[in-house]
C-alpha cells in the first residue's frame, strides 16, 4: 500500500500565455492544472538546474578528446587525390 505524500500549498504568478497553455493542457489530458505544475517542477529539478554542470563536464571531455586527436594524427601520408577529383564535373 503506497503512502500518500503530503502537500504544501503554494501561490505563484505565471504569465497570461502560460495560463492559457496550462488550462489547455489540463483539459486535454484530463488532469488538474496543479498536477501539470507539479510534474513540471519535478522534471526541472531532475534535469533543469543541474544539467548545466553535466553539460560543462561533457564539454570538458569533448575538448580533451579533440586535443588528443590533434596531437595524434592518424597518418602523415600525403593525399593521393585532389579536391576537384571528388566532384563529378
Amino acid at each position: 500500500m503506497s503512502k500518500k505524500k503530503s502537500m504544501v500549498r503554494k501561490q505563484l504568478y505565471i504569465e497570461s500565455d502560460q495560463n492559457v497553455v496550462l488550462r489547455e493542457q489540463a483539459a486535454k489530458y484530463g488532469v488538474s492544472e496543479g498536477q501539470i505544475v507539479r510534474e513540471a517542477i519535478t522534471s526541472y529539478l531532475k534535469v533543469g538546474s543541474w544539467s548545466q554542470e553535466s553539460d560543462l563536464h561533457a564539454w570538458d571531455e569533448e575538448t580533451e578528446f579533440i586535443r588528443s586527436r590533434l596531437g595524434n594524427p592518424k597518418s602523415t601520408a600525403k593525399r593521393t587525390w585532389t579536391r576537384s577529383e571528388l566532384y563529378d564535373l
